[in-house]
């Protein structure tokens, strides 16, 4: 619902203060009362922001479920909603098996810990400061993790090394678990605009990065489909050719990321150039694999199209980034 207010001046018509009516409906609904107070926020996009529970703010956000069948699906709703702290109860007490399960859940998530617990409950808290662990550092984290992804997973493709294919997907759920955080922060930066500001982060800026971390964990899921994709041979001459692709992938996706945060339309435009020669080089790769006959042109094929995607998702971080004024 709009609604709109005049601007009250008082202390006549020299006075310094101006002042808005709050809709009664929306006082009621807040619970507010006469000298209560409110916290006005201001966007970079000149719009103020009048949030009632910012005078909570530095309180624990605190919330309770019930073990259940879908406890997954509950801690990991409540973890990316932002609470600071999960209260799982039972009516009876919990058993070893329940435990168990509970234990491996959150270790999807990064600081979610067991604090407290007793026979009918067990209290999780997320130890994480978005103050200090910033998304930006996140997302960093996450490049650099995907990107080590990429080379070793490509190392396995060129040598057949089964242990290194499943360090690869171990590393893969590090980029998931950097990803919810990623996730966790944003939406709790766009319910707490104080918070927000904290951050230094805009509700548009959100969106991007929520996107952008996306693009980095398909390029990680990519990685270990191809660890998964092990041949017996590879020829050197494929070998070769792959390598300078693998090297303008990693590229795209370097400058992509840190461009997010620090803008430079030239940044920009060699990312896209970068692309074209992508899709150029990989095109001639195919040309070559399916007329070499050598090992598993499918599964070549398939590697040789993986790559391109991850440089279609590092342009697509790129088009994300916005310039500074």
């Amino acid at each position: 619902m709009v609604n709109i207010r005049k601007i009250q001046q008082t202390g006549g018509k020299e006075g310094s203060s101006f002042s808005i009516v709050l809709p009664k409906d929306w006082v009621s609904q807040q619970n507010l009362r006469k000298g209560q107070p409110v916290v006005v926020v201001e966007r970079e996009d000149g719009c103020l922001i009048v949030d009632p529970r910012m005078s909570n703010v530095g309180e624990t956000r605190s919330t309770s479920i019930a073990i259940e069948p879908n406890l997954r699906w509950q801690i990991t709703s409540k973890y990316l909603l932002g609470f600071d702290e999960i209260r799982v109860i039972s009516n009876t007490p919990i058993s070893d098996n329940q435990r168990r399960e509970l234990e491996q859940v959150i270790t999807r998530f990064v600081s979610l810990e067991i604090v407290e617990e007793n026979d009918k409950s067990i209290v999780l808290r997320c130890l994480v400061d978005p103050s200090r662990y910033t998304v930006r550092k996140i997302m960093l984290q996450m490049t650099r993790i995907a990107s080590r992804m990429v080379r070793d997973a490509m190392s396995v493709f060129y040598d057949g090394d089964s242990d290194a294919a499943r360090e690869v997907v171990k590393r893969d759920e590090k980029v998931d678990r950097l990803f919810f955080l990623i996730v966790r922060e944003l939406r709790s930066a766009i319910q707490y605009p104080r918070l927000s500001q904290a951050m230094k982060i805009t509700p548009v800026e959100s969106l991007d990065f929520r996107l952008a971390a996306q693009y980095i964990e398909r390029i990680a899921d990519l990685a270990v489909d191809i660890a998964q994709r092990i041949e017996e041979s590879i020829s050197k001459a494929l070998v070769k050719k792959l390598e300078p692709i693998v090297e303008r992938v990693m590229e795209m996706l370097s400058k992509s990321v840190k461009n997010l945060f620090d803008f430079d339309s030239e940044n920009v435009a060699s990312v896209v150039d970068e692309e074209r020669t992508l899709i150029s080089e990989t095109a001639k790769l195919r040309q070559f694999i399916v007329s070499s006959r050598n090992g598993a042109p499918q599964t070549q094929l398939y590697v040789v199209d993986s790559l391109l995607r991850m440089g279609e998702a590092s342009r697509d971080i790129a088009d994300l980034a916005l310039p500074l004024d």
